[in-house]
C-alpha cells in the first residue's frame, strides 16, 4: 500500500472517531438538557402538589443517564434538598428527602420515600404552648438538652420533663419525670395540675401524603431530629 493510500486511511479513521465522538458529546449535551428539565419540572410538581409547602427546593436526578429513565417512565431515583421548608406552619431545617422509583406517567406510587429534618427547639416549644393549656406559671424551657415545663414552687425550681412520643402520623408529649430542688418526686408531691400534658398531640403530621411515617425522633440541643419513611407512596 503507498504511503497516500496509508495517510487517507489515517485520515478517514480518524475522521469516523472525530464523528463519533461528536454524536457521542451531542447526545451527553441532550441528556444533559433532558436532566435539567425533568429536575426543574419536579421541582414545579412537588410545589403545586403541596401547596401547604413553603420551601427554596432543589431536585437532583440519579443515574448516569436521564434520557433512558424519562423513556421508562420511571425515575430511578430522586433526592429533594432545602435548607429550610414549612409545612403548615412547622419549620423543618436541613431538609433531605429521597424518593426511589417515581412514575412519571399515569397513576401509580413511588416504590420509597426516606426523608431527614430538624425542627427547631422554639418550633417545638410553640407548638406545645399553642395546644397545651399550661397552668398559670409554667413555661417551657430546654433544660440539658431536654424539653421542661418549669415553674417556682417557694422560691425552689420544680420541672417537669418532657418525652416527646413519635406516632406514626403525629408527636405527642407525656411527662418522664418531676423534678423538686434537682430531687425526683411523684406528681402528688406537686400542687400544680400537669395532666395537660400527659398524652397531648404537640405536632399533627397528617399534611404529610399517606404512607409516610414517623419512625425516628431525637432531641438535641439545637432541635428535634426527624426521620420519616414510606413505601408504596400514593402520588
Amino acid at each position: 500500500m503507498s504511503r497516500r493510500k496509508k495517510r487517507q486511511g489515517v485520515r478517514s479513521f480518524i475522521a469516523v472517531v472525530i464523528a463519533l465522538g461528536l454524536l457521542a458529546g451531542a447526545g451527553y449535551l441532550g441528556d444533559k438538557v433532558v436532566r435539567s428539565q425533568i429536575e426543574s419540572r419536579v421541582e414545579t410538581a412537588v410545589l403545586a402538589e403541596l401547596p401547604e409547602l413553603d420551601a427554596d427546593l432543589d431536585a437532583e436526578l440519579g443515574g448516569r443517564f436521564a434520557t433512558p429513565q424519562l423513556i421508562s417512565g420511571t425515575l430511578s431515583e430522586l433526592t429533594l434538598t432545602a435548607p429550610s421548608a414549612t409545612v403548615d406552619g412547622l419549620t423543618i431545617n436541613d431538609v433531605t428527602v429521597v424518593v426511589s422509583g417515581v412514575p412519571i406517567r399515569g397513576s401509580g406510587s413511588i416504590d420509597s420515600v426516606h426523608a431527614t429534618g430538624t425542627v427547631p427547639v422554639e418550633t417545638v416549644l410553640t407548638a406545645i404552648q399553642r395546644r397545651v393549656d399550661l397552668p398559670e406559671g409554667v413555661e417551657l424551657r430546654l433544660l440539658d438538652g431536654e424539653i421542661a415545663a418549669v415553674a417556682s414552687l417557694l422560691g425552689v425550681e420544680m420541672a417537669a420533663y418532657v418525652v416527646l412520643v413519635p406516632a406514626p402520623r403525629t408527636i405527642t408529649i407525656d411527662v418522664d419525670r418531676l423534678e423538686l430542688g434537682g430531687v425526683t418526686v411523684s406528681a402528688s408531691d406537686i400542687p400544680i395540675d400537669l395532666s395537660a400534658l400527659l398524652g397531648t398531640v404537640a405536632v399533627d403530621l397528617e399534611m404529610l401524603p399517606e404512607g409516610i411515617e414517623l419512625t425516628e425522633l431525637v432531641v438535641t440541643q439545637t432541635g428535634i431530629d426527624l426521620v420519616l419513611d414510606g413505601t408504596d407512596v400514593s402520588m
